[in-house]
C-alpha cells in the first residue's frame, strides 16, 4: 500500500515536537502544575530531586523553616527530595535519634527468630539481679525497665540512658553476633542495606557510650522513608507490616506514673547518654519503641496527629516523620526547647504544614 506524503509528514513533525526542548519544559510544567501527589518514590544511590513548589503549596515557608533552624538537613516529600539547607551530606553523630534505630534492630531480631519483642532478656544478660530479671525487649524499648530505677519492670517510666546502654549492650553484643562493627548487621541486604545508604557506614563508635549513628541527613531520611512505609523498601516488604502497626504507636499509657527512685548501675554498663536516669517529666502518652508520638496531650499541635519523631539532645537532632503528609524531615539545629504543646518548637514545625500540607 503507498503512504500518503502529508500523513508521513505530519508524523515527522509530530516527532520532532516531542522531542524538542521545549516539549520537555512544557512538560516541566506541566507537571509543576499538576504534581503526583500520590506517586510515591524510593531512591537508588541517589535521592530523586524536585523543586519544593511541585508539589508544596507555600515553598516560600520551608525557606522560614530552614533558615530559623540553622544547621543542616533535607525534606522529602513523596520519596523526592525537595529542600536541602547547610551541609546534607555532612555525616555527624545523631545522639538520642539512634534509639529508634535500635528498636529497627531489635525488630529486625524478632522477625529473624532470634528474640520475642515481649521475651525477657535474662538468657543475654544473665547478670541480672531480682526484679530486673523480668525485664523484657520491650520494657527497654519503652523506657519502662526500671533498670537502675528502685521500681519494677513496667511500674514506671523512666528517660533512662543506663536503660538504653544495656539496650544498646544487650542486641548488639548479644543478640547479634558480629560485635566488632555493627554496620555488618544493619547493612545486610535482608535488612538496611537495601537503602543503598550514600555516604557511608550508619554507625560509629562514640567513646564509652557504645556505637550510634553516625550519618548525614540525606542518610538518615532513607531510614525515615522506611519507617513511614512501615517497613517497605520499593517492592520488598524488609519489616513485616504487622510489626508496624502494633509497635508504630504509643506504647506507654498516660497514666503509668514516672519512676521516682533510682537505683545502682550494678552491672557497670555506663550510661547511652545523659548521667542521669530520669532525664524528663515528658514520656508517658507519648512514647514507645523509642519514638515521640503526637498523640493524647499533643507534643505539636500545629502537625498531623499521626507526627512521630526521632529526638537527640531535646531538639538538636530529629528526624521527624509525617505519614498523612508523606514527608520526613531529618536535621539538625535548633529545633527550639523541648516542650510539648504550644510554644515556639510547635510554631516552627507549623511551617512544614503551612508549606506542604494541611492540619489533621
Amino acid at each position: 500500500m503507498r503512504r500518503s506524503p502529508l500523513l508521513f509528514l505530519l508524523g515527522c513533525l509530530f516527532l520532532i515536537s516531542f522531542c524538542s526542548p521545549h516539549s520537555k519544559e512544557r512538560e516541566k510544567r506541566r507537571f509543576l502544575k499538576k504534581p503526583p501527589t500520590k506517586h510515591f518514590v524510593f531512591p537508588g544511590k541517589n535521592w530523586r530531586q524536585l523543586p519544593a513548589e511541585a508539589l508544596c503549596k507555600n515553598p516560600q515557608a520551608l525557606r522560614q523553616f530552614t533558615k530559623a533552624i540553622d544547621g543542616s538537613g533535607v525534606i522529602i516529600k513523596n520519596g523526592y527530595l525537595i529542600k536541602t539547607w547547610g551541609h546534607p551530606a555532612g555525616r555527624r553523630h545523631w545522639a538520642s535519634a539512634t534509639k529508634p534505630v535500635l528498636s529497627t534492630l531489635m525488630l529486625f531480631a524478632a522477625q529473624e527468630g532470634k528474640i520475642e519483642v515481649h521475651g525477657k532478656i535474662d538468657p543475654f544478660m544473665p547478670g541480672l539481679l531480682g526484679k530486673d530479671k523480668k525485664i523484657t525487649f520491650y520494657h527497654l524499648a519503652n523506657m519502662t525497665s526500671g533498670y537502675a530505677r528502685h521500681e519494677w519492670p513496667g511500674e514506671a517510666f523512666a528517660y533512662n540512658d543506663y536503660a538504653i546502654k544495656l539496650y544498646h549492650d544487650t542486641l548488639l553484643d548479644k543478640v547479634f553476633t558480629t560485635t566488632d562493627d555493627p554496620n555488618q548487621i544493619i547493612l545486610k541486604e535482608n535488612r538496611l542495606g537495601l537503602l543503598q545508604f550514600q555516604d557511608g557506614d550508619v554507625f560509629e563508635q562514640i567513646e564509652e557510650h557504645g556505637w550510634s549513628v553516625h550519618t548525614s541527613p540525606r542518610d538518615f531520611a532513607r531510614i525515615g522513608w522506611l519507617w513511614l512505609n512501615k517497613g517497605r523498601w520499593k517492592d520488598k516488604q524488609l519489616l513485616d507490616r504487622q510489626l508496624f502497626d502494633r509497635y508504630l504507636k504509643n506504647q506507654v499509657p498516660k497514666s503509668l506514673p514516672r519512676s521516682r527512685y533510682p537505683a545502682r548501675d550494678y552491672l557497670a554498663i555506663g550510661s547511652y547518654g545523659a548521667q542521669s536516669g530520669n532525664q524528663t517529666p515528658y514520656g508517658p502518652g507519648n512514647y514507645g519503641m523509642n519514638w515521640w508520638f503526637n498523640t493524647g496531650k499533643r507534643i505539636w499541635p500545629s502537625l498531623p496527629e499521626d507526627t512521630f519523631q526521632a529526638n537527640g539532645h531535646w531538639n538538636k537532632e530529629t528526624v521527624t516523620v509525617i505519614p498523612s503528609m508523606n514527608m520526613v524531615v531529618a536535621g539538625f539545629g535548633d529545633f527550639g526547647p523541648f516542650e510539648p504543646g504550644p510554644g515556639p518548637a510547635d510554631d516552627l514545625m507549623g511551617l512544614l504544614v503551612d508549606a506542604c500540607g494541611q492540619h489533621h
